[in-house]
């Protein structure tokens, strides 16, 4: 008996009485929809709009098979103008199966060449970039992860320098079915916000598999694996996150220089990855009761709001959801 009662004390009050209500639930695009609270002294509150990110159906969902698109900026430099031809290039692969960054494993791997997917890349020599296709990757969706590189592949020329490549503005994103596009590089959610793709979280890897003894040339400017000049910062994967970009593969500027084969890859990623939905904290335990809350839909569409009151203690918390279905003209 006793024990019975001191369990039933640790649990907080569940906000039962908590309700929410609107005088319409059709409204207009721009008009102000006032949701009227009841209940309103729970220790925590949280908003769900329906919209994209913010959908309560949607706060347990990490992997949704959708459209995958690669976009990215390059640069090339050196050797013959085009049209002239050269036997120097820079390939776009793909791996399902890398099991690590040495030269062994990247031999190993079974990799794709996908270059030809991308139709926008540098057709003069310039340090102005050129932003890439969005590139289907969507058939590379069934594995449970991928490795993205870049590849180049120099001659040695006793009349021409070797090519010199830039990249920047790597984004990879998961399209939703519903339309929002998830960014699978990106830092973590800061304050119930998802942040945009942002390139230094991608982490990437160089490797040298021919000519590498040339310190500072000959090499994307990266660091090998788990080795870096410039910071140690790592992401989820292990891998040390460059923050200085462009990035860069630079050969000198040399006749002669003996070939290269230099890989620049990615940190693994799962192209079915989506980061769960997040709702907007609109009241803590410190605030006073709240009796209403307003919204404003930006665009037409049906919203299934969501609102999330909580009771807490140091050992449990209790909810209730209250849901409204609005529809915006």
């Amino acid at each position: 008996m006793f024990s019975a009662s001191a369990c039933k004390k640790d649990l907080p009050d569940n906000p039962s009485d908590f309700n929410v209500s609107v005088e319409s639930t059709h409204i207009n695009v721009g008009d102000t929809l006032n949701f009227n609270i009841t209940g309103g002294d729970a220790d925590g509150i949280v908003f769900y709009s329906g919209e994209s990110g913010n959908n309560y159906d949607f706060v347990n969902r990490t992997s949704v098979a959708g459209i995958a698109k690669l976009v990215f900026q390059s640069s090339m430099q050196n050797g013959p103008a085009p049209p002239s031809p050269t036997k120097d290039s820079l390939k776009l692969l793909i791996s399902p199966n890398l099991s690590g960054y040495d030269s062994a494993s990247i031999v190993a791997a079974n990799w794709t060449d996908i270059t030809a997917r991308n139709t926008k890349w540098p057709t003069v020599l310039s340090g102005a970039f050129t932003t890439s296709d969005s590139i289907d990757l969507t058939d590379f969706n069934t594995y449970d992860s991928i490795n993205i590189a870049f590849r180049v592949l120099n001659k040695q020329n006793p009349t021409q320098f070797q090519r010199y490549w830039q990249i920047q503005g790597f984004s990879l994103y998961n399209i939703l079915p519903e339309g929002a596009a998830s960014a699978l590089f990106s830092a973590p959610n800061t304050n119930n916000v998802a942040s945009v793709s942002d390139f230094k979280y991608i982490g990437w890897v160089q490797a040298s598999l021919l000519n590498n003894t040339d310190s500072g040339y000959n090499a994307w400017n990266v660091g090998t694996y788990n080795t870096s000049s410039t910071n140690t910062y790592k992401n989820s994967n292990g891998i040390i996150i460059r923050s200085v970009y462009p990035l860069t593969f630079n050969p000198n500027k040399k006749l002669n220089n003996p070939d290269n084969d230099d890989w620049l890859i990615t940190s693994k990623v799962s192209l079915k990855q989506v980061k769960p939905d997040w709702g907007v904290a609109i009241k803590d335990m410190n605030d006073v009761p709240l009796t209403n809350y307003q919204k404003v839909f930006k665009k037409p569409g049906t919203y299934n709001v969501a609102f999330v009151a909580m009771n807490n203690n140091l050992n449990n918390s209790t909810r209730v959801v209250r849901r409204l279905q609005i529809t915006v003209k």
